[in-house]
């Protein structure tokens, strides 16, 4: 979503794949949202900014628990739907702006959190909308990261990547923990809390997800097939039941700015 070629294939991959994104368990995971609002502190009488919003399911779990929240994404639909849910809701403390997310167009020192949940990877320059992130929020804010991870091992995390481009051609890389640790330290981010969390798939739910072509979605079984043995994607492949299932590991940051 960095630049404006990302943001067009991101446009044109979550408008034609927006229901079927938005039925993915991951995404609806009442309990999981709610953990991550946990983690963040959010106080009462705070202000949170959720980047890369979606569908916007911790945008209103925030909402519920902070004076205001509001959801910036790139794709209308997306901007839409979560408009519609949250009137459905009648959540009157939430509002959903459509924009960049390395310019965001909010003003800067205005947030006390600001958020960001399975989007890392579809960034080509992470640290810029990390830097947005910084400049949009107040002197002791802190900032909730959460994202899938590859693989320590370059090896495994290379084919991790070429795998989930398979399925959707907007993924650009899912980072290492430790690469996440040299891009906070980068910017003068001091870790505060992190969480691990293993989140599970069929084959066929995760690719309905992306719904890469017919021929795409057999390489991706190939791939994934091949992969079982030595766990050479570092995604735990496995067969169940005759069922092909995966594991994304998943880890949540809370980041504090320097001096707060």
């Amino acid at each position: 979503m960095a630049t404006n070629e990302q943001l067009v294939r991101i446009q044109e991959q979550f408008r034609r794949q927006a229901a079927a994104y938005e039925r993915l368990a991951s995404v609806t995971d009442a309990e999981g949202l709610r953990r991550l609002v946990a983690v963040s502190q959010v106080a009462p009488e705070e202000t949170i900014l959720h980047v890369a919003s979606r569908p916007a399911s911790l945008t209103m779990t925030f909402a519920e628990r902070c004076r205001q929240a509001v959801g910036v994404d790139g794709t209308d639909v997306l901007i839409s739907h979560a408009r519609a849910e949250a009137c459905r809701r009648r959540l009157d403390n939430v509002r959903f702006v459509l924009g960049d997310v390395e310019r965001l167009p909010i003003a800067a020192g205005r947030f006390d959190v600001a958020a960001c949940r399975a989007a890392v990877h579809h960034f080509p320059r992470p640290e810029l909308v990390l830097r947005e992130m910084m400049r949009v929020t107040k002197p002791r804010a802190r900032l909730l990261i959460a994202d899938q991870i590859s693989s320590e091992d370059s090896a495994k995390a290379a084919l991790h990547n070429e795998i989930e481009r398979l399925c959707d051609p907007t993924h650009v890389r899912a980072l290492s923990e430790s690469e996440f640790e040299r891009v906070f330290a980068d910017l003068g981010l001091t870790v505060a809390f992190r969480g691990h969390a293993t989140i599970d798939y069929a084959v066929s739910e995760w690719i309905s997800h992306g719904g890469p072509p017919e021929e795409r979605a057999r390489e991706i079984e190939r791939r994934m097939r091949e992969a079982i043995d030595d766990d050479r994607a570092g995604l735990a492949i496995r067969l169940e039941d005759g069922e092909l299932r995966f594991s994304h590991t998943a880890v949540a940051f809370l980041v504090a700015k320097r001096g707060g």
